[in-house]
């Protein structure tokens, strides 16, 4: 019985998604299981030549993002939803973006398997602890979405299409994190610059473009009236022992994690094995490269190994989820027994409701407090309290916190 259950721990999963950073690293769990073709590398090459003959029109996508005009697009994402329901873990597949502003970013995965090609085909870039975020300029304002669709933030930036004197430019699409302490959107990668879209564009290119507009428009790393927010390009290093070594000792910022990209991927929608993910203190484990006492103090105290480490966060989550749960049943009860006072019970539940859902959840964060500063937020509190629930126990927010849980 005790084989059976330890067979079912490494081989058995939820989610549709092979190494989802929604859940512990794979190797966590050290069980050996017999390579198949649903191992990293082989849908990593399988990838590469899928997306050869991708076919998506990226310009709809981005007039859709930039306008925020969706008619017309229920049909294909009912269809998008019934092939993934129906597609074999094994199957490997381009996803679709999402509808509203969901769904739209490039997610990692865990790195399983050092690829033979490391050095040579993948650049890595140091992402500091802060919030993953879409940010669109079009039509003279820039607008600020979660990984879930939720608007964060409306303002004025140096973006094309960013401010009203830029009206008539076309749109700008960033993939960012956002550090509300320094004012900053460190921006990973680049969807669309003025109108021209580089989804279907190799890494290599696209962080270079990114860098080279990035010299055009140097207001953009400052903060002025018209740029309430700085935007800086995080740089990218080639994966060889050295580079890595310079760029973790050269870090200017806490390090949440390092984001590993393949040089020839385009930028696809969910979660990828060409883009894969580790954190500071698993990096000498994982690729025996050294890095510095300085960015090591994300790793959590009595750390030994994955396994052990990763049995500890399990258990946080469910003494967190319990908590939350009876936190939840004495409000039910004490409703029911209390109904004079229906309307003053209320406005305390609403208020113990803000304080669990804005409190650690599944990734560690406040998101209760996340909503980022600015004359121009147009959130309703209703949609900030949605858009709480949903983040709070959502996948990939790059906090530190929870090492589980990478971007």
């Amino acid at each position: 019985m005790d084989d059976l259950v330890k067979s079912l721990e490494g081989s058995f999963h939820v989610t549709k998604e092979p190494n989802s950073t929604a859940c512990p690293h794979p190797r966590f769990s050290q069980f050996k299981q017999k390579r198949s073709n649903s191992d990293q590398e082989s849908r990593r090459k399988r990838l590469l030549e899928v997306q050869k003959s991708n076919r998506l029109d990226y310009l709809n996508l981005v007039r859709k993002l930039a306008d925020g005009d969706w008619t017309g697009d229920g049909e294909d994402t009912k269809d998008n939803e019934e092939e993934e329901e129906s597609m074999d873990v094994q199957q490997v597949k381009l996803k679709k973006p999402g509808r509203f502003y969901r769904d739209q970013l490039m997610m990692s995965e865990w790195l399983v398997e050092v690829p033979q090609d490391f050095r040579e085909e993948w650049l890595t870039v140091l992402c500091p602890v802060a919030k993953r975020c879409l940010v669109i300029a079009s039509r003279g304002k820039t607008q600020v979405y979660t990984k879930s669709g939720y608007c964060m933030n409306k303002f004025p930036s140096n973006l094309p299409g960013g401010h009203f004197k830029t009206f008539h430019s076309h749109g700008t699409i960033l993939d960012c994190l956002y550090d509300e302490s320094a004012r900053t959107f460190y921006v990973l990668d680049l969807m669309c610059w003025n109108g021209h879209p580089v989804y279907d564009s190799e890494t290599e290119f696209r962080f270079f473009w990114l860098h080279e507009k990035f010299k055009e428009f140097t207001s953009l790393q400052q903060i002025s009236k018209n740029n309430p927010y700085k935007f800086m390009p995080l740089p990218s290093f080639q994966c060889e022992e050295t580079s890595l070594i310079g760029a973790l000792e050269g870090a200017t910022f806490e390090i949440d994690g390092l984001l590993f990209y393949h040089k020839r991927s385009h930028y696809t929608f969910g979660s990828t094995p060409l883009v894969v993910w580790l954190k500071p203190y698993m990096v000498p484990e994982i690729l025996g490269i050294p890095v510095p006492d300085s960015q090591m103090k994300s790793m959590p105290a009595g750390y030994t190994n994955y396994a052990e480490h990763m049995r500890y966060v399990e258990k946080m989550r469910e003494d967190r989820k319990l908590k939350t749960n009876k936190s939840s049943n004495q409000k039910t009860s004490k409703k029911k027994t209390n109904p004079v006072q229906k309307g003053k019970l209320n406005n305390v539940e609403m208020e113990d409701e803000e304080h669990v859902e804005g409190g650690e959840g599944e990734e560690g964060e406040d998101l209760g407090q996340e909503t980022m500063e600015g004359n121009h937020l147009d959130i309703e509190n209703e949609d900030v309290k949605k858009h709480n629930e949903e983040d709070v126990m959502g996948e990939n927010n790059g906090d530190v916190s929870d090492p589980s849980n990478p971007i």
